[in-house]
């Protein structure tokens, strides 16, 4: 049996027979009737039938009777039908009941019935390819779907349990920081050099570990949603020239510049002060852990065109190379090549920027070079992008600009 087969009903064996000649040498099976019961039977049992050919004027039905028969049992099924009869209603029909493929008259050309047959079980082939890929699709995207479920809810537990653990550390952290500031003040008793050391590393890791505890804290709301934004019309450049006057100090002791190149057109932004404050803080401590020599210049940059802001710092550092910066943004990634190896981090500041600056409508990025510096951006909408604006007391507002100012 070949993959194809084509059934044809006439009422005349004839014209079964000479089609049967015609069709030999084809690459599919031919099945010939002149019963269109006997047809109907054949499309049951043979599952490989693609077209089906049907003469019109015929003792018992219709040509486009049986074909409508045809489309209601198989409507995959390619349908041709034929006459030798001008009969423009059996044309009509034939389109409008039986949504045939082809209307073909007799006598035919015996070149142009070939090429039609062969046309059909291309269109047949063609349509069945479509049909299983779009089922594939469906069952795939139908998948991709659970998936995402199943991941969504493993997400919100893992950021519970998240939660939960870091609220429970936070109070023997603070029992032990406390326990070990004591035995340092020396109220117990005397301590020696070598166990002053030993202490100061224990310190050292307590403040590292509440510090990570804090962060992840931090990101588990922001991701969540329950930490919200205190929104509030704030110029961006206070805040920046804060951040600078309060890390100068940390910069002057290692040798670094630290300033502020300002945009004297800026304009106010509606954010949350005290969480963009955060990102430039995080952004300026990030540029002086990878700089040894020049300095950082945190810069703003008013665009009136895009209806934005932008904040950039700029650092003189060792750069970041090309297959880190793809990372740099992601959970607990640490970067191995800092100029102060004493100066760890949690691997998780540069996610809270971003997700921040995302919370504000807004996007973070990175430009870098490795051997000469870095220079981290983010972009901030003037205005909060949504349908409908948040309405905030003229006392929030104020509260706001305050903090910034």
């Amino acid at each position: 049996m070949k993959e194809t087969a084509i059934l044809i009903l006439d009422d005349e064996q004839n014209i079964l027979n000479s089609l049967k000649r015609l069709f030999i040498n084809e690459p599919f099976d031919l099945f010939l009737t002149t019963n269109h019961e006997e047809a109907l039977r054949m499309l049951e049992k043979e599952k490989n039938i693609k077209v089906v050919m049907s003469d019109h004027r015929m003792p018992a039905i219709t040509g486009v009777e049986f074909l409508k028969g045809v489309k209601n049992r198989n409507p995959q099924i390619i349908r041709i039908l034929f006459t030798g009869y001008a009969d423009i209603k059996a044309a009509e029909d034939a389109i409008n009941q039986g949504e045939v493929y082809r209307f073909i008259n007799k006598p035919w050309s015996d070149g142009d019935l070939k090429a039609t047959l062969r046309e059909a079980v291309k269109r047949f082939d063609l349509v069945e390819e479509n049909r299983k890929l779009l089922e594939l699709t469906q069952k795939q995207n139908e998948e991709l779907r659970v998936a995402n479920e199943r991941l969504e809810i493993m997400y919100d537990k893992q950021k519970q349990f998240t939660s939960t653990v870091s609220h429970e550390l936070r109070t023997p952290l603070a029992g032990i920081k406390g326990a070990i500031d004591v035995v340092v003040s020396g109220q117990p008793g005397k301590v020696n050099e070598e166990q002053m050391n030993f202490l100061g590393i224990a310190k050292r890791n307590v403040d590292r570990l509440n510090r990570l505890v804090s962060e992840i804290l931090d990101l588990t709301k922001l991701e969540s949603g329950t930490a919200g934004l205190n929104r509030g019309r704030a110029n961006i450049n206070y805040l920046i020239d804060d951040a600078v006057k309060i890390q100068k100090s940390v910069t002057e002791k290692r040798g670094l510049y630290l300033k502020a190149e300002l945009d004297s057109q800026m304009q106010p932004v509606d954010m949350d002060a005290d969480k963009i404050n955060q990102v430039i803080i995080n952004l300026i401590n990030n540029a002086v852990k990878f700089t040894e020599k020049g300095g950082i210049a945190v810069s703003s940059k008013y665009e009136p065109n895009h209806n934005s802001v932008t904040v950039s710092i700029r650092d003189t550092g060792i750069g970041i190379r090309k297959e880190d910066v793809s990372q740099l943004f992601q959970k607990f990634v640490q970067l191995d090549h800092a100029v102060d190896k004493q100066i760890s981090g949690t691997g998780l500041g540069l996610a809270i920027c971003k997700e921040i600056v995302t919370q504000h409508g807004g996007k973070i990025c990175v430009e870098s070079e490795f051997g000469k510096g870095s220079t981290f951006s983010f972009v901030l909408p003037m205005e909060e992008r949504r349908g409908t604006h948040d309405q905030h007391s003229d006392s929030a507002a104020a509260q706001s600009k305050e903090k910034a100012g």
